[in-house]
């Protein structure tokens, strides 16, 4: 009885220790993901400044002369929407996730500590457990992977779902797809690099956990 209690408590051990592991590497990816996006913030807020000027029909030049005017006559009636900073609560929204995304560094080593702990009390092997963290962490790499790849494939397809799309009707197909133009080429190159990332992180995962098999294959074989 005892006997079937201990293996019940190793299997939750282990059970809870690669959700954690699993965890954490998933928000090492978002977070990379993440900063990357506040980097491309700039591409972002031109893109955004283009469609406004777009769908305006105000160029650039004639925004420019407002602004001379509005600076001889700062009083001048409309003044302060000139001068006032528009990207100034996307600035706020960035700020908040860089902040954010720095407390989590925190959480993912603390997560992966216990998983890796949790893994290894209910295995009681440090080879089998470095396999088992290993071969999660290959799962997840190269799910990682697909999923940052077609992330803007998946985006579209859900847009064409009747929910989704009931929803957006109000607005023009063009400006829905000129709208996701702008956020596309903002996150195009963080996807990219996050894709690029978890796939090495995969590869490198993988030959660990085949080198690991091996070993431990070996020594199953030296004890029996």
């Amino acid at each position: 009885m005892n006997e079937k209690i201990i293996k019940f408590f190793k299997y939750i051990s282990r059970g809870t220790g690669h959700l954690f592991i699993n965890f954490s590497i998933t928000l090492l990816f978002f977070a990379f993901f993440a900063n990357l996006g506040i980097q491309q913030k700039d591409t972002l807020k031109q893109d955004l400044e283009n469609f406004v000027l777009e769908k305006s029909n105000i160029t650039q030049e004639q925004i420019n002369q407002i602004k001379i005017i509005c600076q001889a006559n700062p009083n001048q009636e409309g003044c302060e929407v000139i001068e006032a900073d528009p990207y100034e609560e996307i600035d706020q929204m960035f700020n908040l996730v860089k902040n954010y995304l720095i407390g989590k560094i925190f959480i993912i080593i603390l997560l992966f500590i216990l998983g890796f702990l949790l893994i290894f009390l209910g295995t009681s092997n440090l080879i089998t457990t470095l396999f088992k963290i290993s071969l999660s962490l290959t799962i997840q790499s190269f799910f990682a992977a697909f999923y940052y790849k077609f992330l803007p494939n998946i985006v579209k397809a859900l847009l064409n779902i009747n929910y989704f799309s009931n929803t957006i009707k109000e607005f023009s197909q063009d400006i829905v797809n000129e709208v996701l133009d702008v956020i596309s080429n903002w996150l195009a190159t963080p996807l990219t690099k996050t894709f690029k990332l978890a796939l090495i992180i995969g590869v490198i995962f993988l030959v660990t956990t085949i080198i690991l098999w091996i070993i431990k294959k070996k020594r199953f074989k030296r004890q029996k």
